[in-house]
């Protein structure tokens, strides 16, 4: 009798192709300045002038436990699978081939409009700059710049991210030095201190309502985290991502709690706002104008390589879609150097679309992109718990022993449980907001129309589970 394969052996043996050259080191600092971008630099200006100081510092705390649950399941799949496209693969292999034709689509979908919130802002950016200067000269540039660092392999594209999100971290390091040396007054500045956070209504000025308001917007300073088990296809030790996954929440986590406490510090709540950001704006408030020169182009740099990443995760998603027939197969294609070429064009094709959003109406896009985004994070991560929930009743049940797994969430299954319970809590909470009602009722809409036709694809196609074995 044949022996049967088991869940883990199904879905390394789909996901083939890409060459192991990155290093962890860079796979680390990948993730890094992937994540860390607009979502803190750029949209922290509503959350801060919508729940106030001490709100904004408590939500984005929130953020960062329930992002954990989420990273810690994916972190278990990861090193016991290390491949590109982990989320569409693991839904496939541990829902049903719709779920993944479901999830890898609206992952592409939210990761290609990922790409496009980073050049309209970065777009913004430069208006605040070098004002005067035409905003799609800008789109076009960054675009281009986009592109050709994601035609390189996976070790060059490490190392070059590796070095740039390096010189984001110091120098998002040295605006906290910077910030905490303004509030106690260095130079010829009186000492700020806490008064911005006791003052214009002390540190909840708008209460349990403007916190909830946020919810979504707080959440999005962590989104694009999951991208960093894309690399793991390309890893080239993969008995490090244990180390990777850790190392890259820590770092997340910290770097957005402690810089958003220095600007509800520095600037009144009620001067914070999408027109740019708000760090920019804490240092004018205090007469650093040249400070905030030198914060802008932090916020520039950390806009383009979270795109950067975003850019090479929407190549991986697609590729691995094409490997489980969830996409054309001419999409599978790779350069000489292992590059998904064909899914790095369609990808950035479809990210360009952030030049008609930034002609209809730049800031408005904006927030629509976060909403849209927010909705499909709040789904896609419930499914990555799901899907580690039933991943370890399988492993067991195929024999595997718990202790040889390379990563374990700390506590199963109360990790993955809180994990699906925290995002339908997030999903309530932004219902019940009227503003941002109506995007989440687009995206359920979308969700389940893509659904439908994953449904009839699989059926169609013969799509079937790869666990169809058991």
């Amino acid at each position: 009798m044949e022996n049967k394969k088991t869940s883990i052996d199904r879905v390394m043996e789909r996901s083939v192709g890409l060459k192991r050259t990155m290093s962890t080191k860079a796979a680390i600092m990948v993730g890094v300045g992937g994540t860390i971008g607009t979502g803190l630099f750029l949209s922290s200006g509503d959350v801060i002038s919508t729940a106030g100081p001490g709100g904004s510092i408590v939500m984005y705390l929130v953020g960062g436990l329930i992002v954990y649950l989420m990273t810690s399941c994916l972190g278990e799949l990861a090193a016991a699978m290390p491949v590109a496209g982990s989320l569409q693969a693991f839904s496939t292999e541990f829902i049903n081939p719709a779920m993944g034709f479901t999830i890898g689509w609206i992952n592409w979908s939210g990761g290609a409009i990922t790409i496009t919130a980073q050049i309209v802002a970065s777009s913004i950016i430069m208006q605040d700059i070098l004002p005067g200067t035409p905003t799609w000269i800008w789109i076009v540039v960054f675009a281009a710049i986009l592109f050709g660092v994601n035609v390189l392999d996976a070790k060059a594209f490490g190392n070059v991210s590796f070095w740039v999100s390096s010189l984001k971290v110091l120098m998002i390091t040295a605006f906290v030095i910077v910030g905490v040396a303004v509030v106690c007054g260095a130079g010829d500045n009186e000492a700020i201190g806490l008064s911005n956070y006791t003052d214009h209504g002390g540190l909840f000025p708008t209460g349990l309502a403007g916190m909830g308001a946020v919810f979504l917007s707080s959440f999005y300073a962590y989104a694009g985290t999951e991208v960093v088990a894309s690399t793991a296809g390309e890893l080239k030790d993969v008995k490090k991502i244990p180390k990777m996954i850790n190392l890259t929440i820590a770092i997340l986590v910290g770097a957005t709690v402690v810089s958003i406490a220095i600007v509800a510090a520095i600037l009144p709540w009620e001067e914070a706002s999408l027109q740019g950001s708000p760090f920019v704006y804490a240092f004018r408030h205090v007469g650093l104008d040249s400070a905030a020169l030198i914060v802008n182009l932090v916020v520039l740099s950390a806009a383009l390589t979270s795109g950067n990443y975003f850019t090479y995760a929407c190549a991986r998603y697609l590729w691995s879609m094409s490997k489980f027939n969830q996409a054309p197969k001419a999409w599978g294609k790779t350069s000489s150097k292992g590059v998904p070429v064909v899914a790095l064009a369609i990808s950035m094709a479809f990210a360009i679309i952030g030049i008609l959003a930034e002609f209809f109406a730049a800031d408005t896009v904006y927030l629509v992109i976060i909403w849209y985004i927010g909705g499909a994070n709040i789904f896609m991560y419930s499914v990555i718990c799901i899907c580690q929930y039933r991943f370890r009743k399988r492993y067991i049940a195929e024999g595997g022993k718990v202790e040889d797994l390379p990563y374990r969430v700390i506590s199963y299954p109360l990790v993955p449980i809180a994990g699906v319970a925290s995002f339908v809590i997030m999903f309530i909470v932004t219902v019940m907001d009227p503003s941002e009602r109506i995007a989440m009722a687009f995206c359920v809409v979308c969700y389940v129309i893509t659904y439908i036709i994953a449904h009839f694809y699989t059926k169609k196609h013969d799509v079937k589970a790869m666990n169809i074995d058991l």
